[in-house]
């Protein structure tokens, strides 16, 4: 049985290639359709120029490749290039999702004492995203994966009335096989569980555990599943979000998936750095809402909607009295069929309010014009900005495509530390001044800020997570080496190809 049609998508590339070589190979019998080809590029371009809403290093990226690699960049663009802002989405499902988002803001309102409206850059965040800052909470960092693993388990356990799961990516290796199996458990128990992964990057999920998981009562969907080769062109468009709830009352988000590495029992790299954030307290219903958000993507019924919404006090359980619950919380998602960018707009209204500091760590940074300004600019005024990246990428065109932006950010003065070279740094997180952070599934690229649906949590001070997040990233300088101006620029010239090339395309992909 083939879970979807993605080979279909894989077969038809390579005959799309099988095409490119015939081209290639009988050049002088096919120069109409070669001139026929060039044409069409010379039109796209022409299009991304004048009618496309993209940012510039897109549609550098994609004129780039549709002049200098025509057939390429003219399937390519097929493929993966369309504007996502111009797909169109069911009425009846964006309205089942805008009624969910009016009751989470209800609820919300109707307990005023959990909305905080003391930071100014909350205020700010609330108008772009719609979504509240409330107090009360009680997070725990979750920073080793084995750690964070356990105590999703954990959780998921103890669950007595539903469990909520997503993650972009979920492997059928023994980690996937034991969260297949508690899930399965909790089924059989009675437990309503819901289980949605993205289809492009679970691709390598079996169909033995979907099919147990389906059989013994779990109900599971695949995001924006690929099921047409010829429909494909929202391949590119995927859903990065990770976020666990469970009865309404916890939530787990953060940089993990599930698979080997990021519980800490991978072979790749020596140690595999992620982190994950637990949460209980008025925060989680802003992820509960985002997931089911998610789950209504895929399902447009009134009856899906009406099942949640006539339940509130089970699926949105407002719970103000949180042992040891005082941090601030801020929940946002966006994705790349937004009119705005939110969660982009959120970073750099996050890092325009730093007066001394900013410290990221990122697993893969290749930003757009503005957000690069924006911290070559924080790094001119005087403020230390720090960011830490791989040392060695887990995929070749994203780590040189990282390394094309260091001399531009060494330039601005900005210390940009690579992680130790045999393990990987996955975690996603920003700190400004001690008194604001952000962690989330978002990277700090243009992949998660236009073409990926990505969650983050905006956490203010004071704060004792903050203060936590701060001794993470010590430790991670610690285990990271300085990039030296001198010794950077001489690197070999192969090296620096690399990163030109990458720096160019990585934009499109």
């Amino acid at each position: 049985m083939i879970k979807n049609k993605l080979q279909q998508y894989k077969i038809l590339t390579l005959l799309l290639i099988l095409v490119t070589v015939g081209l290639i190979l009988f050049l002088n019998q096919m120069i109409y359709a070669w001139q026929a080809i060039e044409i069409l590029a010379i039109l796209l371009c022409g299009y991304l120029v004048v009618f496309d809403q993209r940012d510039g290093t897109s549609k550098i990226a994609w004129i780039l490749a549709l002049l200098f690699l025509p057939i390429v960049g003219v399937m390519l663009y097929y493929l993966i290039g369309r504007e996502p802002r111009l797909r169109k989405l069911p009425k009846q499902q964006i309205q089942n999702e805008r009624e969910v988002q009016r009751t989470v803001s209800a609820i919300l309102q109707e307990h005023s004492e959990v909305i905080h409206g003391k930071h100014d850059l909350s205020t700010e965040i609330f108008h772009l995203s719609g979504k509240y800052p409330t107090t009360n909470n009680h997070l725990t960092v979750l920073n080793e994966g084995a750690e964070a693993f356990a105590s999703l388990l954990e959780d998921i356990k103890k669950a007595k009335h539903h469990v909520h799961v997503f993650f972009y990516i979920v492997k059928g290796d023994a980690t996937g096989e034991e969260l297949t199996n508690v899930l399965v458990e909790k089924a059989k128990q009675g437990v309503e569980v819901r289980f949605m992964y993205d289809s492009v990057g679970s691709i390598a999920f079996p169909n033995q555990l979907l099919l147990l998981m389906r059989k013994n009562g779990v109900e599971v969907r695949t995001y924006d599943l690929l099921n047409s080769p010829w429909l494909s062109n929202k391949a590119n468009w995927r859903n990065h979000r990770k976020m666990v709830v469970i009865d309404g009352e916890i939530a787990h988000t953060g940089g993990m998936n599930i698979g080997n590495e990021y519980s800490g029992r991978g072979s790749k790299f020596s140690y595999w750095r992620d982190t994950n954030i637990r949460i209980e307290g008025p925060a989680v219903l802003e992820v509960q809402e985002c997931f089911i958000y998610d789950w209504l993507f895929l399902d447009e019924t009134e009856e899906t909607v009406t099942h949640f919404l006539t339940q509130t006090a089970t699926y949105f359980p407002l719970k103000t009295d949180v042992q040891s619950g005082s941090e601030i919380v801020q929940v946002i998602y966006g994705g790349p069929y937004d009119s705005e960018r939110i969660i982009k707009d959120s970073f750099n209204d996050l890092i325009g309010k730093a007066t001394d500091s900013i410290k990221i760590a990122m697993p893969y940074f290749i930003p757009d014009e503005e957000s690069l300004g924006a911290l070559r600019r924080a790094a001119r005024c005087g403020i230390n900005v720090q960011l830490i990246v791989p040392g060695k990428g887990d995929r070749g065109i994203s780590f040189h495509g990282t390394n094309s932006f260091i001399d531009e950010l060494l330039s601005a003065g900005v210390e940009v530390y690579t992680y130790d070279e045999t393990a990987f740094i996955h975690c996603k997180y920003m700190i400004v001044d001690e008194f604001a952070a952000t962690i989330g599934s978002t990277n700090f690229d243009i992949r998660s800020f236009y073409l990926n649906h990505e969650l983050s949590m905006f956490i203010y001070g004071p704060s004792k997570i903050i203060t936590e997040l701060n001794q993470q990233f010590m430790e991670d300088l610690a285990h990271a080496k300085l990039v030296e101006k001198e010794e950077w620029q001489a690197r070999s010239l192969l090296t620096k190809t690399k990163e030109k090339i990458s720096g160019l395309f990585v934009p499109i992909l």
